[in-house]
């Protein structure tokens, strides 16, 4: 079921900015419709982004607005003087919070490859690229335009960072599938550019549909796959990184296939051991509401 914005005119949207970049009626429903999705989910998970302000009231001291009710009530409580004025004014969180996208940019996220692989054909509206590319841009337009948000995408090569000054968003929505599921060379960039070292909070949310894999199934190569995403997600969370793993197992078929001495469920498991948020997102409605119960529990971590 929908919920505030048309989320399936929000999807068809997106599957026509991939069509036509160029498009710009599909790109402002697009953002518009994820900005109302963001917006809604962070208000109802109680979620406040480092960008919002918040009402302090302290004693007057010449700078803010004379709050009158409870000036009057603190001069009923101790006597009418200066110090008994009570000023209200915004004031931004001091805490820098970073976000981290890494998102799975493999064949099996596209309709094309599950149309050509599976018996069943979708559309490309309803493939698991299109409902994540949906949830990605409703956190970034939902936490405004001023917090810092790297991107990653991985295939069977990592790509990024990106953020909005090297067109995030394009970047995001332009993918189409690049191969195998390469997390691993993911964390790999994120750690070599130096991103879990930088000051702050740091938040970072992985999208994936699958286990980390080479996508030329043999064994061995997986093997040292899943094992060195396991490494350097144990290195983040040493390195104090607040992990959120969402894990796409809207396919059946594919849940419960071992690849790299493990299925879907037995890594997503793993990855909780360490000290990560996981999230199983069981059908493609559920994936907005997942990444924002999984960052409010990130958030109250930090």
């Amino acid at each position: 079921m929908a919920i505030f914005a048309d989320e399936n005119r929000v999807r068809e949207a997106c599957a026509k900015c991939m069509v036509n970049p160029a498009s710009v009626h599909a790109y402002d429903d697009l953002l518009t419709g994820c900005r109302s999705i963001g917006r809604n989910f962070l208000r109802i998970y109680n979620i406040v982004p480092p960008t919002m302000t918040h009402m302090v009231y302290n004693s007057y001291q010449g700078i803010g607005i004379i709050n009158y009710n409870k000036s009057i009530a603190e001069f009923c409580n101790k006597g009418k003087s200066l110090e008994g004025m009570i000023a209200r004014e915004r004031r931004r969180d001091i805490k820098k919070i970073r976000f981290a996208v890494v998102y799975d940019d493999s064949n099996s996220m596209t309709s094309w490859w599950r149309n050509q692989t599976m018996s069943e054909t979708i559309n490309e509206a309803d493939s698991p690229q299109t409902y994540a590319k949906v949830a990605c841009i409703s956190l970034m337009e939902g936490l405004g335009r001023d917090t810092e948000i790297t991107l990653w995408k991985f295939g069977t090569e990592a790509r990024g960072p990106y953020n909005l000054t090297t067109n995030m968003y394009r970047e995001l929505i332009a993918s189409n599938g690049s191969g195998g599921s390469r997390l691993d060379l993911a964390l790999q960039s994120m750690l070599d550019n130096g991103w879990d070292k930088r000051s702050g909070a740091k938040i970072a949310i992985i999208i994936t549909d699958g286990i980390p894999e080479h996508g030329r199934s043999i064994y061995a190569e997986d093997v040292i796959a899943t094992v060195n995403t396991l490494d350097m997600l144990k290195q983040l969370v040493r390195h104090k990184v607040h992990v959120l793993y969402l894990q796409l197992t809207t396919d059946e078929s594919r849940k419960y296939r071992k690849i790299g001495g493990y299925t879907m469920v037995e890594f997503g498991e793993e990855v909780q051991r360490l000290g990560c948020i996981y999230m199983s997102v069981k059908t493609k409605d559920k994936i907005e509401a997942s990444m924002y119960k999984g960052l409010n529990s990130v958030m109250r971590r930090i």
